[in-house]
């Protein structure tokens, strides 16, 4: 049975649904009344930075570091540490000096119970990258445990001059901190030898620790002059090894359009095959390159293939892009599936590249656009931002008829309130957000944008979408799932 709790979240939820913008985000995934914040890396939501507040399940702090160069914060030649004092009693835990500030001199030393370091040092005693996580006990005895451990969440996940970060206080590794009660966060960035370079002192009063509770919510309907576009990363073809949750996936969600990546090394006819067999012989197949992973799949005509959406690598790898303009019920639509270079950080190779890329797709759609001016267009899939967000800004520039850029959606999980579309408790980065769909909100208007991860769900709505609690541990990417209609 539904308790009241549960039935108040699911009509907040239904009410929030179609929330829209210039940069939209969804409302269709907050699964409290009383959710303080989204962790989406929008900081709109935040009067002010260098503090932190706290609900009944989470902690939440934003930041704003000085050092320079201003650098993705889990690729950085700088660590970041998040150290918190659960007891407030120095003598416990480790003791980390404070930043040598006149008030600082006679400070004893924070007692850190529990410390999140940001690339932190490595083996070879150089700044690595992704997060670790220490625990401490009241000796100063540490204990590695990974990010999952304390469902730390930081955006955005590229470089930023300010970020947002989230706690579960229910997560297996933080029962360290105290039920209720206040707590001490230091924020501060250090060199490779332990040299501070900022440093920000917050103190959160802890609320009483809520009961756990998984969220009840709904997936929207589809409105009847709506295109639902699906971007779903398939882990190196995952759906040939494990075909049950991709299936149910696509039968709650019931995509007009899928834009595809991760179909490695799999062939054009095993992916149409699967196709047939889990979504039904209505459904096209749209892979010019066997070789990117990339494709586009529809169950409306398509008018247009193109072969071609961004030109190979110079290093002879494919292109992981591909385009097709489809017949919607919102009109033509030039739908692009891409998945752009992995890895490095801001500046990196691997950044250049990824701006390149964006570039050539853009200079794609603006040709497509000249023959078909009345088209609408959605780019969406992996973009891979954990350098700098000047290849989403590249993609997006000038593309509107107006000279206006590409609108950019902001999805939020159903049944939470976190923005992150990539999530692996075993990786060594925390969860981020690296897949995003764009659109051109001049002949589109976006009804519903959400993130779908079975995990956050309560049982009663998992059964009555046909889904399965595990399903989401098929892929390392959350499916981001948007409704477009035509724009009034």
């Amino acid at each position: 049975m539904i308790s009241i709790r549960h039935l108040i979240v699911y009509l907040l939820l239904l009410g929030a649904l179609g929330c829209g913008g210039e940069t939209m985000r969804a409302g269709a995934g907050q699964p409290h009344a009383d959710a303080l914040h989204v962790i989406d890396g929008e900081l709109g939501d935040w009067d002010g930075t260098d503090t932190a507040t706290a609900d009944g399940r989470y902690i939440y702090l934003t930041f704003s570091p000085d050092t320079r160069p201003v650098q993705a914060i889990q690729a950085a030649p700088y660590t970041t540490r998040i150290r918190i004092d659960a007891d407030a009693d120095p003598a416990t835990g480790r003791p980390i000096d404070y930043a040598i500030r006149p008030e600082a001199i006679a400070r004893r030393p924070q007692g850190v119970d529990l410390l999140i370091e940001l690339s932190p040092l490595n083996e070879r005693g150089s700044v690595g990258i992704g997060a670790g996580v220490t625990r401490y006990g009241a000796d100063g005895e540490a204990v590695s445990i990974g990010h999952a451990q304390v469902g730390f969440t930081c955006l955005p996940t590229y470089a930023s001059q300010q970020y947002e970060a989230r706690i579960d206080r229910h997560a297996p590794g933080s029962t360290v901190l105290p039920g209720e009660g206040h707590i001490e966060i230091v924020v501060d960035q250090v060199d490779p030898q332990g040299r501070s370079l900022w440093s920000t002192t917050m103190s959160v009063r802890l609320p009483a620790l809520e009961e756990a509770s998984k969220a009840a919510a709904v997936l929207p309907d589809k409105p009847a002059d709506a295109v639902r576009i699906m971007s779903a990363n398939v882990l190196f073809s995952a759906p040939l090894q494990d075909a049950g949750p991709f299936r149910r996936v696509l039968e709650a969600v019931d995509p007009d359009v899928i834009l595809y990546q991760e179909w490695f090394r799999t062939t054009r006819a095993d992916v149409a095959g699967w196709l047939r067999e889990h979504a039904g012989a209505d459904w096209t197949l749209h892979m010019p390159d066997e070789g990117s992973g990339v494709a586009i799949a529809t169950n409306r005509p398509i008018i247009a293939r193109y072969e071609r959406a961004l030109p190979p690598s110079g290093d002879g790898r494919p292109a992981r892009a591909c385009a097709a303009l489809i017949d919607t019920r919102a009109g033509e639509l030039l739908v692009i599936s891409v998945h752009l270079k992995c890895c490095g950080s801001a500046d990196s190779e691997e950044d250049i590249a990824r701006i390149a890329q964006a570039r050539g797709i853009r200079d794609f759609v603006a040709d497509v656009r000249k023959r078909h001016p009345g088209a609408g267009v959605v780019i969406g899939g992996d973009y891979n931002l954990v350098g700098s967000r000047r290849p989403l800004e590249a993609l997006i520039d000038g593309l509107v008829g107006d000279g206006d850029d590409l609108s950019v959606a902001l999805p939020i999980v159903l049944g939470d309130h976190s923005g992150a579309t990539w999530v692996d408790d075993k990786s060594r980065f925390s969860p981020g957000r690296l897949d995003w769909v764009v659109y051109d909100g001049s002949v589109s208007r976006m009804e519903h944008a959400l993130l779908l991860d079975t995990r956050v769900l309560d049982a009663g709505s998992l059964e009555a979408m046909g889904l399965r609690a595990t399903d989401s541990d098929a892929s390392d990417h959350l499916p981001i799932v948007v409704d477009l209609v035509p724009a009034e």
